[in-house]
C-alpha cells in the first residue's frame, strides 16, 4: 500500500485488485486520499545566484568543502556513487530522511559506536567485580546469611546493573563525541540553500581535507553530476 517502488497507477485503478474492486476496506481508505506523489526532479531555484564561495562569520579564509544540490534521493545516490567512484573520499549526504545504500555510496563503513559500548560495558563489569569482591572479602568481611565472604552469587545483580549502566554512557558520550558535538555553527549553514536538508533538500559535500579536492575542479565535476547551487564554503 506504500507503494515503495514508485509504479503508480493510473488514480481510478490505484489500489485495486485485477476485478476493478479494493481488497480490503483499509484500501478503499487509502485510495480515498490519492495515489503517493512522485518524487521532484528539479531542484527549487533561489532567489538569488548562489556565489561560487560562500564566505563564513569569522572565516579562516581557507576552503571547507565544496557542496552541491540535488533534487531527490535517487539523483543524490547516483551523485555519491559517482564521486566515490572518482576517487573522492571524504564525501558526505545531507538529507532530510534515510536514503537507503548512501552509506555505501558515500565510502562509509560500520559506526565504531559498538566498540564503545563494548568498552563501557567491560569497565562496568570489571569496576562491579573489583569493588563488591574489595570490600566483601578484604576491606569489610561480613557473612550474610552463613554464606562465604566471596560468594560471587549475590553479585549477580550488581554485576548486571554496573554493566549496562556504563554501557550506555560510554555510547551516550561517545555518539556525542563522534557526531562533533556540542557544535553551535557549521560552515554549510552559510550556504544559501542549505537549511532545505531538513524539508526536501539533498545535498551532497566534498571536504577540503580530501586529496583530490580542488575547489574550481571540485566544483566543476559536482555540477557535471547534475548539482545545482554548487559553491565553495569557506571554513
Amino acid at each position: 500500500m506504500a507503494n515503495p517502488h514508485g509504479t503508480v497507477p493510473a488514480p481510478g485503478a490505484y489500489l485495486k485488485g485485477t476485478d476493478g474492486t479494493y481488497p480490503t476496506a483499509d484500501h478503499a481508505m487509502a485510495a480515498a486520499f490519492g495515489p503517493p506523489s512522485q518524487p521532484v526532479t528539479e531542484v527549487r531555484p533561489h532567489p538569488e545566484p548562489v556565489p561560487a564561495f560562500v564566505p563564513t562569520p569569522g572565516g579562516t579564509g581557507a576552503p571547507w568543502g565544496a557542496v552541491a544540490e540535488f533534487a531527490n534521493g535517487a539523483q543524490l545516490l547516483a551523485a555519491a556513487k559517482a564521486a566515490l567512484a572518482a576517487g573522492y573520499t571524504h564525501l558526505d549526504a545531507w538529507t532530510p530522511f534515510y536514503v537507503h545504500g548512501m552509506k555505501e555510496a558515500i565510502g562509509r563503513t560500520r559506526s565504531r559506536l559498538p566498540v564503545f559500548t563494548l568498552a563501557g560495558a567491560l569497565t562496568g563489569l570489571t569496576a562491579a567485580v573489583v569493588l563488591q569482591f574489595y570490600l566483601m572479602a578484604y576491606y569489610y568481611p561480613t557473612v550474610v546469611g552463613g554464606k562465604e565472604y566471596r560468594s560471587w552469587e549475590a553479585f549477580v545483580p550488581v554485576f548486571f546493573e554496573m554493566t549496562i549502566l556504563f554501557a550506555g554512557f560510554f555510547t551516550l558520550f561517545s555518539l556525542i563525541g563522534l557526531c562533533g558535538l556540542p557544535k553551535f555553527f557549521h560552515p554549510l549553514d552559510s550556504h544559501p540553500t542549505f537549511g532545505r536538508s531538513t524539508q526536501g533538500g539533498f545535498f551532497l559535500t566534498v571536504e577540503a581535507k580530501d586529496a583530490k579536492f580542488a575547489p574550481d575542479q571540485t566544483r566543476a565535476f559536482l555540477e557535471s553530476l547534475g548539482g545545482k547551487h554548487v559553491a565553495v564554503v569557506e571554513a
